[in-house]
């Protein structure tokens, strides 16, 4: 395992010459839009539900993010940043989400999140530091207090009936009838 792993980071860190002058003919403003056109693809086609869905869209949606990271990472000077660029994001969108899937209901799930949120939290000091507080404060919003509220609302929650409403058939116990259903 860990010789495939040094096997791939060799071969994405002689591939970061390339993909740094991989879009220098190309202005930035075009690939800003690709780079957004691609992460909203991603976006919208992404496998949410954590079943084994529509393989095509899941193709599609990680070839956009790949793509995206790639136009994002061919910007950068340093060829460090550019694999750790393509490292992160092959992570991110390759890696991450098939295991997470495999966790969907384990126990583990929760500790998996909280390391996920500290290593992010980590390596958003180590680089840019300002941006820890918006970090943590989007982090406990979407992992807590969004959750919490939804509880909250459940017991508000109240059924309306009406005519928009399937239809319910009822056994009116009629005398002389034969039971359809008890064939």
């Amino acid at each position: 395992s860990s010789g495939i792993n040094a096997e791939y980071g060799g071969f994405l860190f002689g591939l970061s010459p390339i993909i740094q002058t991989l879009t220098r003919s190309i202005s930035d403003d075009t690939i800003y839009a690709m780079v957004s056109i691609c992460l909203f693809t991603n976006f919208f086609l992404h496998d949410y539900s954590m079943t084994n869905g529509d393989y095509m869209s899941k193709c599609v949606s990680l070839n956009a993010a790949i793509f995206a990271a790639v136009c994002l990472a061919s910007r950068l000077d340093d060829l460090n940043n550019v694999l750790g660029t393509i490292i992160i994001a092959v992570l991110t969108y390759g890696v991450i989400p098939p295991v997470r899937q495999k966790m969907a209901g384990s126990k583990l799930m929760p500790f998996w999140t909280i390391f996920l949120l500290v290593g992010s939290v980590y390596i958003s000091y180590v680089s840019v530091p300002i941006v820890i507080i918006p970090l943590i404060i989007s982090a406990v919003a979407c992992l807590v207090i969004v959750p919490a509220f939804f509880v909250y609302l459940q017991k508000q929650k109240d059924n309306i009936y009406g005519p928009w409403d399937e239809a319910v058939l009822k056994d009116l116990g009629c005398k002389g009838t034969r039971d359809i259903y008890a064939e």
